[in-house]
């Protein structure tokens, strides 16, 4: 079981961390990736602040879950990016709803994961 966990938490970090990395890659011309414009398309004001905002997040907390830092705390960034992108960009595809769902379940669960105990 503490295998499944620890590969429960990688997949949940890399979750965060690769769109995030790849949002980075767009932004700075690396890949043909307009995160901004796909923001504004989405109707979100601000669109260029709040891509640099969400990748920043993204990579953090991608990295945060990794290293299982204070994950009672960082798993609500990617519990809301999920959210948002659930209802906003997949509001017509029930299956992504459904996965995004899910991956915030798992989210869920992995922030309420008790750490091992220290023996002195």
């Amino acid at each position: 079981m503490k295998n499944i966990k620890l590969i429960n938490r990688i997949l949940l970090g890399l979750v965060m961390l690769v769109p995030g990395l790849f949002k980075l890659a767009g932004m700075t011309g690396i890949v043909n990736f307009d995160v901004p414009g796909f923001l504004a398309s989405l109707g979100f004001p601000a669109a260029s602040a709040l891509a640099w905002l969400l990748l920043i997040v993204e990579i953090g907390s991608g990295i945060a879950i990794l290293s299982n830092w204070r994950l009672k705390q960082v798993i609500w960034a990617p519990v809301v990016i999920l959210l948002v992108a659930a209802f906003a960009a997949y509001r017509t595809d029930v299956a992504q709803i459904v996965i995004h769902l899910t991956l915030i379940s798992n989210y869920l669960l992995l922030s309420s994961q008790e750490k091992p105990s220290r023996k002195k």
